[in-house]
């Protein structure tokens, strides 16, 4: 058992000393700077933990994002006085098996869709050749048991809705909600920096929204850098619409 104090906390933990420098700093200051170095210090318990439980994905850039991601909210959550860091984060980083999971669904979506594209490009055929013209997407959609809109994002190549989900689509209220949703996932794929400045400049989990100029200063880097993370987030929260998600 090691010593470790940090702010006015001071008893015998069990933190290792290999996580404890990185971890008390990061604790007293969970700066962008802070948070990544506790992240390099646990970087062989997320690799373990990505290798346990990541399955196919355990490679996956993404994935390895979202196991970083993950690490951070654990060791939130930690308790020195109760045991070993790692023991912790293996246990809580358990949840990896999920996102691993969504993340292999995502893989197959094209495969999906592809089949989907053939069977209203064959569905269009065959009405074509029992007409005589070319059929209407009324018709189409009726021979494939589908609305119209969800036609339209079959031949579009994207993660089809379901006829629910096709029937939200107007609700103002639903729309709200799933924007959130959304940008919560992006938020928790990025790094911690990123995160940084996703939640100030659009005002998330409690901050009020902050100009470039003032993220710039709080990260002591230019506005122009700030500028060019953003624009790379806003790329990923524009993905909503390319991938049809609600």
């Amino acid at each position: 058992m090691v010593r470790m104090r940090y702010g006015d906390f001071s008893q015998s933990t069990g933190i290792e000393p290999e996580y404890e420098t990185a971890f008390t700093t990061w604790k007293r200051d969970p700066s962008p700077s802070n948070s990544s170095g506790i992240l390099t210090a646990v970087e062989p318990i997320i690799g373990s933990a990505l290798r346990s439980y990541g399955g196919k994905s355990a490679t996956s850039p993404t994935l390895r994002i979202k196991a970083r991601s993950l690490a951070l909210d654990a060791m939130q959550g930690y308790d020195p006085a109760k045991g070993k860091l790692k023991t912790h984060l293996m246990s809580q980083l358990q949840r990896l098996q999920r996102a691993a999971g969504q993340e292999q669904q995502i893989i197959r979506i094209p495969e999906v869709v592809s089949l989907q594209r053939k069977a209203a490009d064959e569905a269009f055929n065959d009405l074509n050749d029992t007409l005589g013209r070319p059929p209407s997407d009324n018709e189409i959609a009726d021979r494939l048991g589908v609305s119209t809109k969800r036609l339209a994002y079959i031949r579009k190549g994207v993660k089809p809705l379901t006829e629910h989900q096709v029937s939200q689509v107007e609700n103002p209220a639903v729309e709200d909600r799933a924007h959130g949703a959304w940008v919560q996932f992006v938020h928790d794929s990025l790094a911690p920096r990123d995160q940084f400045i996703l939640e100030r400049v659009m005002g998330l989990h409690g901050n009020r929204k902050h100009t470039p100029s003032e993220v710039a200063k709080g990260l002591k880097v230019s506005v122009s850098a700030v500028s060019q993370r953003m624009a790379k987030i806003q790329q990923q929260l524009d993905q909503r619409d390319e991938l049809g998600v609600l």
